[in-house]
């Protein structure tokens, strides 16, 4: 089976958030697709270790704020890079809360969603979270980042501009996050695992 295949599937770029007890969090996803037209329902994947997917599972709530083409690197990097466990992902981010008190992002998005869970399926590795559209609004007319804008902007930065030399670079042959951190792959923990799609560190490949 030539799972090179899979490579041809496109995806966007969300910024998924969700509140519980006071406490909010978000990361990057890009799994989010409408399911149902009548009622609106939209779907969402999140890897179960993933801390926004702990709080949506305590809180039946989360919101979307869709990346634009002319998200930043860095507000892709502040939510995609690093658990909310750790530190406050929001410290030094603008955002509102939705009706819902979810959190939302307007800066480089060009839409918002509010989502009421409607039903949690385990998927093994991942939750699939079914939900319905409570609120929703279209903050301007941008277009959309997929996830092939993403790895073009990556491609931007990827010249150390100390050493002008090309760092080594590793990707996931699952959702095509590259990893290109100071740290070296190789020195990676075992237990590393993709901040975009939750796959471990074995399936990344040089590049």
């Amino acid at each position: 089976m030539d799972q090179t295949a899979l490579f041809s599937l496109t995806y966007g770029m969300y910024i998924l958030g969700t509140e519980f007890d006071g406490k909010i969090n978000a990361c990057i996803v890009n799994t989010v697709s409408q399911v149902t037209q009548e009622p609106v329902r939209v779907s969402v994947n999140v890897i179960k270790n993933n801390y926004t997917a702990e709080l949506i599972n305590k809180s039946k709530k989360f919101s979307v704020s869709v990346l634009s083409r002319n998200a930043s690197l860095d507000t892709v990097m502040n939510f995609g890079y690093s658990s909310g466990r750790d530190r406050n992902k929001f410290e030094n981010m603008s955002y509102d809360t939705d009706v819902q008190g979810c959190p939302i992002i307007r800066t480089g998005c060009n839409a918002v969603i509010s989502c009421k869970v409607f039903e949690t399926i385990d998927l093994g590795t991942h939750y699939m979270f079914i939900a319905d559209v409570v609120d929703c609004e279209k903050t301007n007319n941008d277009d959309s980042m997929t996830y092939g804008d993403y790895r073009d902007i990556k491609a931007g930065k990827q010249i150390d501009s100390k050493s002008e030399e090309k760092k080594e670079m590793y990707e996931c042959s699952i959702c095509h996050y590259i990893y290109d951190g100071e740290t070296s792959f190789d020195e990676l923990p075992d237990d590393y695992v993709c901040p975009v799609c939750g796959q471990p560190k074995s399936v990344f490949y040089k590049i």
